[in-house]
């Protein structure tokens, strides 16, 4: 088989979002794409499109790797396999084939988040020198809660700032300061003392949580847990999920808030260039 990568830039929206659903095919968990969930992603995580890469085999498109860059690292922020072409090494030599490109461009890093039950890519990304930095996981909550305290809106750019000077120095992507301060309403902020909460449209059933925060002096006498509880009682009647993005030692914060933990869970992974 010959194999060759495409710029995902000389490709259609269309074309990327079908490349990107094949390579989901009987996925571990199932993940569908359409044109506006797509583009949703691409600005949520900042995918660049002229760095992402179209597998190709034979002159047809098996595969689609997407990028996102940030000073010296870079990102796989989603790489799927056309199901024809899995087994075949295909993968193997796609990922190979980005971490070059990588080193080309004198990125220091790459970094990506990848399921833990799913052994066959755990093993595919370690193949390829990448090491795990940490358990990242997810919890639910059925929203019933009585306890509230006064919140008040927070601008999310400033709480991105607030991440990026008292938040873990590499906390996954998506919970980075730089990632929150590029979110818009509907999704909001929240201060309560000195904790902060940032989720997504609470005017929806389903509020994800994408960042919880306590100023480093007020940590360690329940604030995170309190701020939960609270921005779960001002939207009464929702359910609440934390995204498995979150690093494995805020699990406790959640717990005394009353999430149940998700039995799925990811490893995010760093390689060195």
């Amino acid at each position: 088989m010959d194999f060759d990568t495409v710029p995902a830039s000389n490709f259609p929206l269309a074309d990327l979002v079908q490349f990107l659903n094949q390579g989901f095919e009987d996925y571990f968990v199932p993940i569908q794409f359409n044109t506006l969930t797509f583009l949703h992603m691409l600005r949520k995580d900042g995918i660049d499109l002229t760095t992402s890469q179209v597998l190709i085999v034979d002159d047809q498109p098996c595969g689609i790797g997407l990028i996102a860059r940030r000073g010296w690292t870079s990102r796989l922020a989603a790489m799927g396999i056309a199901k024809p072409m899995r087994g075949k090494g295909a993968g193997s030599w796609f990922m190979n084939e980005l971490s070059k490109e990588a080193r080309q461009r004198e990125d220091r890093e790459m970094v990506l988040e990848v399921i833990e039950q799913n052994e066959s890519a755990v093993k595919l990304y370690q193949k390829s020198g990448f090491e795990i930095v940490r358990r990242l996981v997810g919890f639910t909550h059925d929203g019933k809660e009585e306890k509230k305290g006064e919140l008040h809106g927070m601008d999310l750019q400033e709480m991105g700032k607030l991440i990026l000077q008292h938040g873990l120095p590499d906390l996954p992507w998506q919970l980075s300061g730089e990632s929150i301060a590029q979110m818009n309403p509907p999704a909001c902020g929240y201060r309560y003392r000195q904790a902060y909460l940032v989720i997504s449209n609470p005017e929806v059933q389903h509020v994800a949580i994408w960042s919880l925060l306590v100023d480093p002096p007020a940590r360690g006498h329940g604030l995170g847990a309190d701020m939960l509880k609270s921005a779960i009682a001002q939207h009464p009647g929702k359910t609440w999920h934390v995204p498995a993005v979150f690093p494995e030692e805020f699990g406790r914060v959640f717990e005394r808030a009353g999430f149940e933990r998700d039995k799925l869970s990811q490893w995010q992974m760093k390689l060195n260039l």
